[in-house]
């Protein structure tokens, strides 16, 4: 199966074709463009439209490396070819993308002469270099020469460039001749594709003044995301992308956004998602970065040492920053500074962003270019800032399926169903990277923690020794990893009646991390009637996201009268969608005692609107002893505006039994909802470090939305403890900017970096919401609680 799955990521390599898609034949690249469609659009229907004395309108396309600038320029070459419209006017001729031989104007109109001539099927017999006196008449020659065969064919030239600005760059006397030439005669229309608004382009005094109309290919949007990876996913028959697509948004926004949304990168990290499905939102990113560090580390070597300096501390920065930052980052020259920020942005690294004051503001043009430079170039804290970036926003999208995620992880790791390895690399990823409680990221880190231990073998035990014996030690064998041991000592056992041996010989190679022989070793056990090896067999391939497979086995242990099997299979279903389902087996589980599955039920029926049934079975937890349900009915009235002083009270009770880091944030927020301001900054800073600034965002959102916005405020400012907030809860922190509207940080919109911009405007207005229902006195989700 893992030889199938890598074969299947070769061929997504083939027919994306990954770096130079442009080069794919004809019929490949009209298949696959389906996005920069208006682009291609606007400049066909000008070139059909246009009548022969009609004056030339030249093309420039602005985009970055990857974002389809060469794939643009070779379907607008295919539709002059095949058009009969177009090709019995123009003739298309698309030179390579590198054209580093072209550094004088006739370099161009010989490649054009040669390319004519190859189109037309005609000879050309020029004159010689040497026959004349200076380049420029040589170069009017070749021109000439054009320019005759046009008119016999009475046909014109599209000439497209991809890297014009290298080309023009290269043309130091040469530029004004080339203006001139297009302006006099009208036969040759150039489209060219350029990274950079060049000064060419621009600047009063350079020949290309205005003379180019621009097209700018921006980021995809979510839609044109979701477009592209259905169309690949119809297009290779490859149906689990477009099922990941689907059920992923958090994962793909979070790509989306932070790889700015350009198509190259997209193939990268739909190439990575095919080869290891396993990977989190953070690890995709990290080996897309490792796929383009060639073409940006050239980037990076290529600048001189101090705009070096200057585009790394911009990058370490992420947000929108000052010269003054810069200044004292860099310890340069306020005037050297600005000086290097005036190249950097003609260049196009640097985007500088005009405010309503004097000072202006920079940051680097190319967001993916930023995050590679801080994965790449950054310490261990500027890393981990970008990471907190990604997770956030995954956090904000994808929440629901998280959750569920990160249940499931902590009852694995609590019952040590996975190997330390495995364990250790999915407590990271949930840990840093999902919206988990302290309380829940410490339960992940003391389980996994318990799966590795003294790697010392105990060689004194020589003799056979009791069935439970010979398990504690199996078991002490698998949490010190040491699996070699593990297998001989279950290879000893000689009862195989029960299945006992083939059910342990499972575990190990379970949480040894070999999948394919644990399920051998758990179907010869169930063979034997072993009710463990059921549930574990099910467990094992929920994990590898297999439901179906999961469901059947989970089934048979319920029939065998595994209590947790009821429950699990509840959780699956109610993850799946399945939610009559999941309610039954959560019925069921709670008849035959399972006390978490009452919980489960009144998350169920809370999530579904089924307030009434919620409270019923939230309050069945309660009398139970599910200490912790306490805080979900606490929360349940909060969040349905509804009961103020019973919710007080089960959270005063909650504090009682489990003064937890949780149930004080719950405690804080109903105190104040009751109008209950009882040291509020001093619990606050309590949540903050004992927390160790994890897990914030529920708090201080709802701080926000009961209106303490200034003490909110504070705490982002806080000298001691802002900048960390700021970096953890960055879009939080922009949100909390826009709704006080802080006068001490200028034009705080315009800080906030586009790409997050449309989250952190999402963010606002959800509070605002939020704050209008708990200010109706009268309001409440459902007056019937």
């Amino acid at each position: 199966m893992d030889n199938q799955k890598k074969i299947t990521g070769n061929k997504v390599v083939d027919q994306l074709d990954t770096y130079q898609s442009a080069n794919s034949d004809y019929q490949t690249v009209k298949n696959n463009f389906i996005v920069r469609v208006a682009e291609f659009q606007l400049i066909i229907d000008d070139l059909k439209n246009k009548k022969s004395k009609d004056p030339l309108q030249h093309e420039l396309i602005l985009g970055r490396r990857g974002s389809g600038k060469s794939t643009l320029l070779k379907r607008i070459q295919i539709e002059i070819e095949e058009n009969p419209a177009l090709s019995k006017k123009y003739i298309a001729i698309n030179l390579a993308e590198e054209q580093a031989g072209i550094y004088r104007l006739f370099d161009l109109w010989l490649e054009v002469l040669k390319e004519t001539g190859v189109k037309l099927e005609i000879p050309f017999t020029l004159k010689e270099y040497d026959a004349f006196n200076d380049d420029q008449s040589y170069t009017r020659y070749l021109y000439d020469e054009i320019n005759k065969v046009l008119k016999a064919k009475k046909r014109k030239i599209v000439l497209l460039l991809d890297n014009l600005d290298r080309i023009i760059e290269n043309f130091i006397d040469d530029g004004n001749l080339l203006r001139e030439t297009l302006h006099n005669y009208n036969d040759i229309q150039i489209i060219g594709g350029s990274t950079r608004m060049d000064e060419h382009f621009w600047r009063y005094d350079k020949p290309f003044y205005e003379f180019f109309r621009r097209h700018r290919l921006g980021p995809l949007s979510s839609e044109e995301i979701h477009l592209l990876l259905n169309h690949w996913s119809q297009m290779m028959g490859l149906s689990e992308l477009a099922v990941f697509t689907k059920n992923n948004p958090g994962k793909i926004e979070a790509v989306r956004i932070l790889t700015d949304g350009l198509p190259r990168t997209l193939q990268f990290f739909i190439e990575i998602l095919l080869q290891d499905s396993t990977l989190y939102g953070f690890d995709y990113i990290r080996k897309v970065m490792d796929k383009v560090t060639p073409l940006y580390q050239e980037r990076l070597n290529n600048l001189p040492a101090p705009q070096r300096k200057i585009v790394l501390e911009t990058a370490f920065i992420w947000e929108a920053c000052t010269a003054r930052q810069l200044v004292q980052k860099c310890k340069m020259e306020s005037k050297l500074i600005s000086a290097h920020l005036k190249q950097l942005t003609n260049n196009g690294i640097i985007e500088t962003l005009s405010t309503s004051k004097k000072n202006h503001l920079y940051r680097l043009s190319e967001r993916f270019f930023n995050m590679w430079l801080i994965v790449t170039q950054g310490n261990p804290e500027q890393k981990r800032k970008a990471k907190w970036l990604t997770i956030f926003i995954e956090t904000w999208y994808d929440t629901a399926h998280l959750r569920t995620l990160v249940a499931k992880h902590i009852a694995n790791v609590q019952e040590e169903k996975i190997p330390y390895e495995r364990a250790l690399i999915l407590t990271k990823a949930f840990s840093q990277s999902k919206y988990i409680s302290t309380q829940e990221r410490d339960e992940m880190l003391v389980y996994t923690t318990k799966l590795k231990t003294s790697s010392e073998s105990n060689n004194f035990l020589e003799l056979p020794k009791k069935y439970s014996d010979i398990v504690n030690e199996i078991t002490k064998l698998i949490e010190e990893r040491n699996y070699v041991e593990a297998h001989k000592l279950t290879d000893e056992l000689e009862n195989e009646n029960d299945g006992v041996k083939f059910y342990l010989k499972g575990v190990v190679f379970n949480r040894e991390g070999n999948n394919k022989k644990a399920k051998s070793y758990y179907l010869q056990a169930i063979e034997k009637g072993n009710v463990n090896a059921l549930y574990n067999i099910a467990v094992l391939y929920k994990d590898e996201g297999r439901n179906k497979e999961a469901e059947n086995y989970y089934l048979q242990a319920i029939e065998k009268g595994d209590i947790n099997a009821l429950n699990n299979l509840a959780s699956l279903y109610d993850e799946e969608g399945r939610k009559k389902e999941a309610e039954n087996y959560y019925l069921l589980a709670i008849e035959k005692g399972h006390i978490k599955a009452l919980n489960n039920l009144a998350l169920l029926y809370d999530n579904e609107g089924r307030k009434k049934e919620a409270l019923n079975y939230y309050l069945q937890a309660i009398d139970k002893g599910n200490i912790k349900t306490i805080n979900n009915l606490a929360l349940f009235y909060y969040e349905n505006n509804q009961h103020k002083k019973e919710a007080l009270k089960l959270i005063n009770r909650q504090r009682e039994q489990n003064p937890d880091i949780n149930s004080l944030k719950t405690l804080i927020v109903i105190e104040i909802w009751n109008a209950v301001f009882n040291k509020i900054e001093e619990k606050l800073w309590q949540v903050i470090i004992d927390s160790n600034y994890e897990n914030l965002y529920w708090f201080f959102t709802n701080l926000l939305i009961q209106e303490q916005m200034q003490i909110v405020s504070n705490a982002f400012a806080n000298e001691t403890h802002g900048k960390i907030l700021r970096d953890k809860y960055s879009l939080l922190y922009y949100a909390t900017q826009l709704l006080t509207n802080n006068h001490d940080v200028d034009n705080p919109e315009l800080r906030i970096p586009p790409e997050v911009l449309p989250t952190v405007l999402e963010i606002k207005e959800d509070i605002e919401r939020k704050k209008a229902m708990y200010a109706n006195k009268n309001y409440s989700k459902n007056d019937y609680i």
